[in-house]
């Protein structure tokens, strides 16, 4: 072998070697970030975002659920956790109600883009065998809000993707995750009872609306009566019918989303207040109307959620 092919081929196995190192991350114990921008792959499968990855060797897709607080929340309906131990009941704002375990330790939980967790200590699980049942079957669980602390993320439903990008104080100054992007508006959220939840004011035909807003929803509308009166009289709320569960669909013309915004989404489902007492005692929201800003939104629009400045970046696709 000549000493130029040598060369050449020590370079090409240094070089491989490098790649196989940043694709393979490895982190024990916590399932947080580390790095300055990650990339998860993202399939839509009933309109929900999943993240693929195994756990312990068995392979599925979590739910990337803004509504969950937890890091990682294990379905043990399907991975079947031996040690798990009690802490009390939960229940989901769709009001399906099932038993709270911790688990001391979980052995793996490996995602496609590389990133490997390995003896995490402390993890929450459920049966969540209605996300099974609903959505997919091979529901591994929930990826949370505390999964990404001290991030922004970028959801961009066309491109499949969802990318996390370090809290820096060079990046507080460039906003450069919103590079190559046209920025339709910037709105301004509050944070009440749970850090998890950003609520906003928007109104719809000139009658204040409080937007919630959750991966994990397709996008629902409760009115009082008085309010919903006045929107059907005016054509801005109208009946588009019925999804697979017999749950009245709406159109809902003339949101407002600020001064610089207007939009109109189709299929928001229809909610009463008795949909709502769940969420609104869980968040703090005392308001007459609230419109959870879900699937039917993020499909229009991508998003960029920065929760330290309290904003939410809508951009066209």
């Amino acid at each position: 072998m000549s000493r130029f092919n040598l060369l050449f081929w020590v370079i090409n196995l240094s070089l491989c070697h490098a790649l196989t190192q940043v694709k393979a991350q490895v982190f024990e114990k916590t399932a947080v970030l580390h790095g300055d921008s990650i990339v998860f792959p993202i399939t839509l499968i009933n309109a929900f975002p999943f993240i693929s990855a195994t756990v312990n060797g068995i392979p599925g897709k979590f739910m990337f659920d803004t509504g969950n607080r937890a890091a990682i929340d294990i379905n043990d309906n399907y991975i079947k956790l031996a040690n798990k131990k009690n802490r009390g009941d939960g229940i989901v704002a769709s009001g399906q109600a099932f038993k709270k375990n911790i688990n001391d330790t979980l052995q793996e939980v490996k995602f496609t883009n590389g990133i490997t967790f390995r003896n995490l200590e402390h993890i929450v699980s459920a049966n969540y065998d209605f996300l099974q049942n609903r959505i997919t079957p091979d529901c591994l669980g929930y990826i949370g809000h505390d999964f990404f602390k001290g991030y922004i993320f970028k959801l961009d439903y066309l491109g499949r993707k969802l990318t996390f990008y370090k809290i820096t104080a060079e990046r507080n100054l460039s906003n450069d995750f919103l590079n190559g992007e046209k920025v339709l508006t910037t709105i301004n959220f509050e944070i009440r009872k749970l850090v998890n939840h950003p609520l906003a004011t928007m109104k719809i035909g000139g009658i204040d609306v409080l937007a919630a807003f959750d991966t994990g929803q397709y996008g629902s509308l409760q009115l009082d009566t008085p309010s919903a009166d006045v929107l059907k009289r005016k054509g801005l709320v109208l009946g588009s019918g019925m999804d697979r569960g017999g749950n009245l669909l709406l159109t809902v013309k003339n949101i407002y989303i600020d001064k610089k915004l207007k939009v109109s989404l189709k299929g928001v489902e229809f909610s009463d207040y008795g949909d709502t007492k769940i969420i609104r005692k869980a968040l703090g929201i005392t308001e007459p109307n609230l419109i959870d800003i879900g699937y039917r939104f993020f499909s229009e629009y991508k998003t960029v959620w920065d929760y330290d400045k309290r904003k939410i970046y809508v951009m066209e696709y």
